[in-house]
C-alpha cells in the first residue's frame, strides 16, 4: 500500500513538473504582421471621456489596470462605475536585484474584483535578461494564478526604467525571444497571453514578425490610435478616473469578436 501511495505521489509530482516546467520551443518563422481590423470612425468617447467601440464584428469593454500604487480599491464602486474587466499587476522582477516579487495587493485585488463581478486578467512587469529568466517569470505567474479564476489575459510587460533597468543592453532578438518564451509558456498552460507596449517599443525593441502568435496590448495615449497593426487591447489614457480608486489610473478598451460572445 505504501508503495502504491508513493507511485501516486510520484505521478502527481511528475504531472506538476510537466505543467509548470514546459520549456520554450524557440521562435517560429517570421510572419506578416496582421493589419488593424478596426474602423477608426467607430471609436467614440462618452460624456465621461471613456472610449468605446462597436461595429458589425467587434465590440469593446472598459478595462482598468492597477497595482500596489493604487493601494486599496473599492471594487464594487468601480464595477458600478462601468468597469468591466480588471488587469491586475501580479508581480515584477526587481530591476536592481533581479528577484521575483509578488505585488502586495495582488491577492486582495483579485479576490475583491471577482467578488464585484469583474473579469480578471493579470500582468507581470518583466526585467528578464535571458529566455531562462522569462520561463521563470511565466512559471511564477502560473503558480500564483492557480485557483484564482483568472479568465482574462496574462500580459507580458517589459519596459525600460531610466538609468536603473537590467534590459538596456539586450538586443532586439533577445527581447523578442524573452517575450515569446513568456507568452508561449502561459499559452501552453491554458491561458491567453498578450504583449504590452507602446508603438515605439513594439516597433523598435522587438520583432513583431516573430510574435504574431500573441495578441498585443497597445499603450498609446492619444484620441485616435494611428497604429496600423492588430491589437486586442488599447490603453488609451493614464489619467482616467474611476469610482473607488483614488487618483488617476490607466484605462483601456478590450476589443472582442461578437461571434464568440454569442456562443
Amino acid at each position: 500500500m505504501a508503495a502504491f501511495a508513493g507511485m501516486i505521489l510520484l505521478s502527481i509530482l511528475i504531472g506538476n513538473m510537466m505543467t509548470w516546467f514546459d520549456s520554450y520551443d524557440g521562435p517560429g518563422k517570421p510572419e506578416n504582421i496582421p493589419e488593424c481590423p478596426y474602423d477608426p470612425d467607430q471609436f467614440r468617447y462618452d460624456e465621461d471621456g471613456r472610449l468605446h467601440y462597436e461595429d458589425e464584428t467587434w465590440i469593446s469593454r472598459t478595462v482598468v489596470d492597477v497595482s500596489a500604487y493604487q493601494k486599496e480599491i473599492d471594487w464594487q464602486k468601480a464595477a458600478d462605475d462601468g468597469i468591466e474587466m480588471a488587469m491586475i499587476r501580479l508581480g515584477y522582477r526587481g530591476y536592481e536585484t533581479g528577484l521575483l516579487n509578488l505585488d502586495p495587493y495582488y491577492e486582495s485585488n483579485v479576490k475583491e474584483a471577482r467578488k464585484a463581478g469583474l473579469d480578471v486578467g493579470v500582468y507581470f512587469f518583466s526585467q528578464a535578461v535571458t529566455v531562462e529568466e522569462a520561463e521563470e517569470e511565466a512559471r511564477f505567474v502560473l503558480r500564483k494564478i492557480r485557483g484564482k479564476h483568472v479568465d482574462g489575459p496574462v500580459a507580458f510587460d517589459m519596459e525600460p526604467v531610466a538609468g536603473a533597468d537590467r534590459i538596456t543592453g539586450l538586443t532586439v532578438e533577445e527581447k523578442t525571444e524573452i517575450a515569446d518564451a513568456f507568452c508561449q509558456l502561459i499559452e501552453k498552460n491554458g491561458h491567453s497571453a498578450v504583449i504590452y507596449g507602446n508603438p515605439s517599443w513594439l516597433t523598435k525593441d522587438v520583432d513583431l514578425h516573430l510574435l504574431t502568435d500573441h495578441a498585443i496590448w497597445l499603450a498609446h495615449y492619444t484620441t485616435a490610435a494611428n497604429w496600423g497593426y492588430d491589437y486586442r487591447m488599447w490603453q488609451y489614457t493614464d489619467s482616467g478616473h474611476v469610482a473607488g480608486i483614488e487618483g488617476s489610473t490607466d484605462l483601456s478598451v478590450q476589443l472582442r469578436e461578437k461571434k464568440y460572445l454569442a456562443e
